[in-house]
């Protein structure tokens, strides 16, 4: 175990990335890196940090052997990522067919800026978003260290997708939030997964129901983690105010992708 490789794993505190990482240290016993890119200009950045924190403290005090495997977090901070033209425009190009967020653009340069391959990005399998972009894209191959992954390759036939998002690896892009929910019953991982965070922009605390992870986890059946207030809001949002912000950064996205 001592020798293995760690893992590179893009790490937020949520639930997709929080499931990859206790399948790396519970099921498969593998070391792993944490990466964290720090966004000044979002507000849940903080509480995605002390999510994290609870997390690791969880993690050592219910499975101890994480102490060791589960290495320090590697921060780095998105204002000081060079900037890259050509993944802006590629990202902006990707936005428009896809809708992807804004994020994926700059966790791309980061890539670029420090040369870095394979590091793992949980996506999962919705069709929508980045997933949909992965899944029309990725083709099965193995990691470095054998297991079972997905990546796009350098001669896929989108090439914007393979600029975006090729730098990364997606072991469980094929996997569903159903197959999650299902391993997370039957490995008694509901009070570690229950410890994560979703929402961009925190109300007082609780998740705002207005973010688009909080719309998301609202459709998959998680509307129990947002407040009762929250979702009525979030239903009157749906239908007034996000068709317009939805047109507004189409056109912004038209703008940026020439």
């Amino acid at each position: 175990m001592g020798s293995q490789t760690s893992i590179q794993l893009l790490w937020t505190g949520g639930w997709d990335s929080t499931f990859r990482l206790l399948r790396l240290l519970l099921e498969l016993q593998r070391p792993v890196t944490p990466i964290y890119l720090q966004d000044d200009t979002r507000p849940s950045q903080q509480t995605e940090i002390e999510t994290m924190d609870r997390i690791r403290a969880a993690l050592a005090e219910m499975h101890p052997h994480t102490r060791a495997l589960l290495q320090p977090t590697q921060f780095a901070r998105v204002a000081d990522i060079a900037p890259d033209a050509e993944i802006e425009r590629a990202a902006s190009r990707l936005a428009l067919k896809y809708g992807i967020g804004s994020q994926y653009a700059w966790l791309a340069r980061f890539c670029r800026d420090r040369g870095l391959r394979d590091i793992e990005l949980s996506a999962e399998c919705t069709r929508h978003g980045a997933s949909a972009v992965l899944l029309d894209n990725v083709v099965p191959v193995q990691s470095p260290d054998g297991e079972a992954t997905h990546r796009i390759p350098a001669d896929a036939a989108d090439q914007d997708a393979y600029i975006v998002f090729g730098a990364f690896s997606y072991p469980q892009i094929t996997i569903t939030r159903e197959d999650m929910i299902a391993t997370v019953g039957r490995n008694g991982w509901d009070a570690l997964m229950g410890m994560t965070w979703f929402c961009h922009r925190p109300a007082r605390g609780q998740p705002c129901g207005l973010c688009n992870p909080c719309l998301y986890a609202i459709e998959q059946g998680f509307g129990w983690r947002v407040p009762r207030w929250r979702r009525a809001l979030s239903v009157v949002y749906r239908t007034t105010l996000l068709p317009l912000r939805k047109l507004a950064r189409q056109r912004l996205l038209q703008m940026r992708a020439r």
